[in-house]
């Protein structure tokens, strides 16, 4: 099971593809495998077991078929829109299925294998990161990650890290701004030592663009206006959701990135089915520690902090109310006052303090004054 589990995203997308071949409302398949994750994450235990893998060819291989499989789906639905849809089929509520379905398996799972194909450090690996990563309309997001996440984490000079009181709505914004804005920078500044132009062809950026928007040109070529504006749109949004998930990974935790990278450092994720599907990112603290180190040797730290599992915390992150008070809040009080440096339990006071949050730091130490005191 140590390897067939990875197999599972390679099923999510083969359904998909499934639904598009069907058509009708099988076009549903797709959107429907959340629910089925959902509920798996529920009836299962919280998986805190390390990966024993000693042959990496074959939880290396679905990262590969996945790129292939979301080149079929999107093909299949550009071929499903081109062909058309049964008389008795409510063609509203079929091409919103197609949406959801494109959204989702755009997101997860394929943004997990994106992420763990950009840290390799072959070529290849790191040019079909490029290619699932244009579904979610950022194509060259390995350079911003590595270059300013990576570096910056839970500190304020990290666009994907959200800080307190930071409602989701703001945060997807400011995350996908600072995301362009990363790689535009990076590229600029690299391309500047070359006398060479962000816009031309030597740059990154400039592919980039061509990427994004030669994708829903050419299925809008082949299969229609429609096709094309759909396939945009579901790159646009899911943009937006690749941005949600970060906002689960490291919310409101602070660093001192002058100081070592601690367990404490990440949100953690142990139910089994976001360790599958999330392609173990939920359980990420080594990742940050060494970008290259694969996913099956990402080791799982049981005292790290928790959040409960993916397929709760994020629609959970949509109710500002459900995800402030009843998820988030309670866990930042235990890792201010259990967890945080000295350093740190500052800047979280200060953070607590710019949200409007109640001081609890500062009441836990006048508590403490008080009973030595006593």
């Amino acid at each position: 099971m140590d390897y067939l589990r990875y197999y599972l995203n390679t099923l999510l997308v083969a359904v998909a593809i499934l639904g598009f071949y069907l058509g009708g409302q099988w076009v549903w398949l797709g959107a429907s495998t959340y629910l089925f994750l959902l509920v798996l994450d529920l009836m299962l235990p919280n998986d805190y077991k390390n990966r024993q893998i000693h042959h990496p060819f074959f939880v290396d291989l679905p990262l590969y078929l996945h790129v292939a499989l979301m080149l079929i789906m999107y093909g299949t639905f550009a071929w499903r829109i081109k062909t058309g849809f049964d008389i008795t089929t409510n063609i509203n509520l079929a091409l919103l299925g197609c949406f959801a379905s494109l959204v989702w398996i755009s997101a997860v799972p394929n943004l997990p294998v994106a992420h763990e194909l950009m840290h390799r450090r072959g070529a290849f690996e790191r040019f079909l990161a490029n290619i699932a990563a244009t579904f979610f309309f950022d194509p060259h997001r390995a350079i911003g990650h590595v270059h300013t996440h990576h570096l910056h984490f839970d500190t304020e000079n990290d666009s994907d890290t959200p800080q307190r009181g930071e409602k989701f709505y703001q945060f997807i914004w400011r995350a996908t701004k600072g995301a362009y804005m990363d790689t535009f920078e990076l590229e600029k500044r690299r391309l500047s030592v070359k006398n060479k132009s962000v816009w031309g062809p030597g740059s990154l950026v400039f592919w980039g663009l061509v990427a994004v928007f030669g994708t829903p040109l050419g299925i809008g070529l082949y299969a229609g206006a429609l096709a094309g504006s759909l396939t945009l749109a579901v790159m646009v949004t899911t943009k937006f959701v690749l941005e949600a998930l970060n906002y689960l990974q490291h919310y409101g935790l602070q660093r001192v990135t002058s100081q070592p990278i601690e367990d404490r450092h990440t949100w953690h994720h142990f139910s089994t089915m976001s360790r599958i599907a999330g392609v173990e990112i939920t359980n990420h603290i080594d990742h940050h520690r060494d970008g290259f180190l694969p996913f099956y040797n990402l080791q799982v730290h049981k005292g790290a902090p928790e959040m409960p599992s993916v397929f709760i915390c994020a629609p959970a992150a949509l109710i500002p109310w459900v995800w402030d008070n009843l998820i988030v809040k309670p866990r930042l009080k235990k890792w201010d006052l259990e967890y945080a440096s000295s350093a740190e339990r500052k800047l979280a006071r200060e953070a607590n303090r710019r949200a409007g949050w109640p001081d609890w730091i500062g009441e836990a130490e006048a508590g403490l004054t008080q009973k030595v005191a006593a």
